[in-house]
């Protein structure tokens, strides 16, 4: 009967000791997202985890690339909310168009000659709810999901 509370024992303490680690490390883990600001040392991410991450960057972050806003970034963290990896991951690019259909979340888009679809996710900034005829301004990823959508008027003809 010794053994068996002792090892029952041991095993409570180790549970206790392995919840305890995780919580303390609890800030650690990889997300991705759209930079909303970042300066002196302080990063704000929409990520794709449908929340706004506000961390800290520091002599001890490896950053890769140059960081901006609405830059599609990577971030590691460290314990706490220090980051201890930082990469870039995309540059958007900067377009305007007349919206002429919008299907769920996939706008299509007159812009310049070309008919594109852009794609609204979790974490696009900015005026999410447009309308057909709407001229917007966004800027776009390689893979055609918005950074940031900004409607210039509305019910352009």
């Amino acid at each position: 009967m010794k053994r068996i509370r002792c090892a029952s024992l041991v095993a409570g303490a180790l549970l206790f000791l392995s919840l305890l680690c995780s919580a303390a490390g609890a800030g650690e883990g990889r997300y991705y997202g759209v930079v909303e600001s970042v300066d002196r040392g302080h990063l704000v991410v929409r990520t794709t985890k449908h929340s706004t991450g506000s961390w800290t960057i520091d002599s001890h972050t490896r950053i890769e690339g140059s960081i901006a806003k609405y830059d599609w970034v990577s971030v590691e963290l460290g314990r706490g909310s220090h980051i201890a990896w930082l990469r870039l991951e995309e540059h958007p690019t900067s377009h305007t168009g007349v919206v002429r259909e919008v299907h769920n979340r996939v706008l299509a888009v007159h812009s310049g000659r070309e008919l594109e679809h852009w794609n609204i996710t979790d974490a696009t900034l900015g005026e999410t709810e447009v309308a057909e005829r709407d001229e917007i301004s966004v800027k776009v990823y390689g893979n055609h999901n918005l950074a940031e959508i900004k409607i210039l008027r509305h019910g352009v003809r």
